[in-house]
């Protein structure tokens, strides 16, 4: 087949890609891994990618000032993305199906002058009414089925989860004394009850946390680590060092407060070996399996009681589990089930 994927416009993709960017992430584990079974792979990716893919010609490299210089959301940074969708559209016609992964309403607009087929991952909880609109002629994939139960008037057309390479992440047998909880400051993400969970089980935290810009929860947040000597704030990790606490954790607590439509992180942690302790938010209970891979709870009191339950759980049936239900091969395989069915269907 001959596919286009769609990553992102404005973020290099390479074989370690830095740890929050788990859509370019996923894109370019599907794209390696599609080219190593023989299709033909474009990826619309900045310029100076490095992937076994081609790279789609006309576009800019990361390093580019354009993406310095304009907020995401910006009018130049929309007149931006509109130039990526134009150059796409061009190209179209090459391609048997296109993949995106990534969203914007000038995306939305493009679709409806291209004739091929076209696929959207959907990595957000939530689809807008107004997307519903513009999208029509797209067919969505789910990432998990709590996904379709939540946008039920959403064209899907699967579900498929995410995968890895659990090679690339360390198995640990033996973890040391400490709780952890890392990504984005912000209050959907829980941070706040992460640090309470620790506070309450009189437990060591790391927290490896980073932000966009320090608003006033997040002074709040910093204020309570300074507060709590038990907790090590160690801030934005690289993919080595987020290997490195991972692995070592006794495990990894995920008190979120949004519909999780999936949540990457979990399958990394449950690679390592790492038990999850988490919210039952979202597709949760699709990713950890309660009682053997982690514990999904639903409040602050329950998580500090399935934190003295962490010695119950077998840190390499979090490995196998990961490695039998969320491998790179397993999702790319569900892909190729979705393409062929979508090109067929739109040549009948």
């Amino acid at each position: 087949m001959k596919i286009a994927q769609l990553p992102t416009d404005q973020i290099k993709l390479y074989p370690a890609l830095p740890s929050k960017f788990s859509i370019p992430y996923i894109s370019y584990i599907i794209t390696e891994e599609l080219v190593r079974r023989g299709h033909e792979v474009t990826i619309f990716a900045p310029s100076d990618s490095r992937t076994s893919a081609k790279i789609a010609k006309g576009w800019i490299p990361s390093t580019h000032s354009c993406f310095k210089k304009y907020n995401l959301g910006s009018k130049e940074r929309n007149e931006i993305f509109k130039r990526y969708c134009l150059n796409l559209a061009k190209q179209s016609g090459k391609f048997d199906i296109i993949h995106n992964h990534c969203m914007g309403l000038f995306f939305f607009d493009f679709v409806k002058s291209v004739s091929t087929p076209i696929i959207h991952t959907l990595h957000d909880p939530f689809v807008t009414d107004l997307d519903r609109e513009r999208l029509k002629k797209v067919y969505f994939v789910a990432i998990s089925k709590k996904q379709v139960e939540n946008n039920k008037n959403v064209n899907f057309v699967g579900v498929v989860h995410h995968g890895i390479k659990a090679e690339d992440f360390p198995f640990n047998h033996k973890a040391k004394d400490y709780l952890l909880w890392f990504g984005r400051i912000d209050k959907i993400k829980g941070p706040e009850e992460a640090i309470e969970v620790a506070r309450l089980a009189n437990k060591k935290l790391v927290f490896a946390g980073y932000y966009f810009q320090k608003d006033a929860y997040v002074k709040k947040i910093m204020k309570k680590i300074k507060e709590n000597k038990n907790i090590k704030f160690v801030g934005e990790l690289s993919f080595r060092k987020k290997m490195e606490y991972l692995k070592n954790a006794a495990a990894f607590i995920f008190p979120l407060q949004w519909e999780e439509p999936f949540g990457l992180v979990l399958i990394e942690a449950m690679a390592c070996g790492t038990p999850v302790i988490a919210f039952n938010r979202g597709a949760i209970p699709e990713i950890v399996k309660n009682g053997k891979t982690g514990f999904v709870v639903n409040s602050v009191p329950q998580m500090v009681e399935a934190v003295k339950k962490i010695p119950r759980i077998s840190r390499k049936e979090c490995r196998e589990w990961v490695e039998r239900n969320f491998s790179v091969e397993k999702m790319v395989n569900e892909y190729e089930k979705v393409y062929e069915k979508i090109i067929k269907d739109c040549k009948n």
